[in-house]
Parts: structure tokens; C-alpha cells; sequence
């Protein structure tokens, strides 16, 4: 059985591994570029209720929004081109919004530079209900490649600051 802590530790770990629906080519410009060009992030998203019908996915990438496709079951493909850096935020009403940050500046850098890149990992949204009253202060994580050797890098920051309340509009 999965449970939230197992998916956040093989997360951190990269180890999960899922075929993906529906690829986005982001870079606000469909790409025409090989995959040795590219990198595929194939992720997971993980809700309370399972219910992925209002899930949005955004890519950004040099100022370009555009939505990935989420599969039923939580499941989503995102491919950049190499040398970019771009954010990817997980949303959905009731849930604390997440951001993850990925540079590929150094993905064609080693010797698996011909190979194709793909970067799998998961993400569970936490009902803001049990955040109390907190929200992550930035980026939860980061996805990149080190310069030179080309392995994957990842960070974790999930530090948490009360969240912004609006004032209730006055009519």
C-alpha cells in the first residue's frame, strides 16, 4: 500500500517511476528538437480525495504559461528544452499550492549527454485544512543537473510561514 509518507521519502529518492499521458513540450514555443535536447519530467500528483478534475498543472518557462495534461490517476508529462530553467506549480482548491523548480542548463554536461533525460517524481498536495494556517514560503523543491557531470540534483525546502489571508471584501 502507498501512503503520503512513502511517496514523499521515494520523491526525495527520485525512484518512483510512472509512464506518463499526454506530453507538454513547453518552452512557450511548441518545440521541434530531439530528445537528446530535451528532458522529460514524468511526475505523479497525489490528492486527498483522488480526484484529479481540478488539478491545474502549470509550466512556466521564460515568462510562457501553459497547463500540462493530468491523467486520471494523477499522472503527467512535461518536457523543456535543455538550458532552460522553469517553474512547475500543483494546484487545486482547498489544497496548499506547491512550486517545484527545474534547471536543465547542465543536463547535456557528463558522459550520459546523448542519452535521454527524464526526471520522474511525485507530488502530494496537503489540504489546507491540515496546514494550520500555514503555507510553504517558496519553492518546495528543486530538480537540476550538476555542471560537468550531468547527474541529477535535487533539493528539498519546505519551510512554512503563516499564510496570507485576504481581507474580506466590502461592498
Amino acid at each position: 500500500m502507498i501512503t503520503s509518507s512513502s511517496l514523499k521519502r521515494n520523491a526525495a529518492l527520485l525512484a518512483i517511476l510512472f509512464i506518463g499521458t499526454g506530453v507538454l513540450k513547453a518552452s512557450g514555443l511548441r518545440m521541434d528538437r530531439s530528445s537528446s535536447e530535451a528532458v522529460k519530467l514524468t511526475g505523479w500528483l497525489h490528492v486527498d480525495d483522488l480526484r484529479m478534475e481540478e488539478v491545474l498543472v502549470e509550466v512556466e518557462v521564460d515568462g510562457a504559461i501553459e497547463l500540462a495534461h493530468v491523467s486520471r490517476t494523477g499522472r503527467f508529462t512535461v518536457e523543456l528544452p535543455v538550458g532552460t530553467e522553469a517553474t512547475l506549480r500543483f494546484e487545486r482548491t482547498g489544497y496548499q499550492t506547491k512550486e517545484v523548480m527545474v534547471d536543465t542548463h547542465f543536463a547535456q554536461d557528463g558522459p550520459m549527454a546523448e542519452q535521454d533525460r527524464t526526471i520522474s517524481f511525485a507530488v502530494v498536495l496537503e489540504l489546507e485544512r491540515h496546514m494550520g494556517g500555514q503555507a510553504f514560503a517558496g519553492p518546495v523543491g528543486t530538480l537540476g543537473f550538476e555542471q560537468g557531470g550531468g547527474c541529477v540534483a535535487v533539493a528539498h525546502t519546505k519551510k512554512l510561514v503563516p499564510a496570507r489571508r485576504q481581507a474580506p471584501m466590502v461592498f
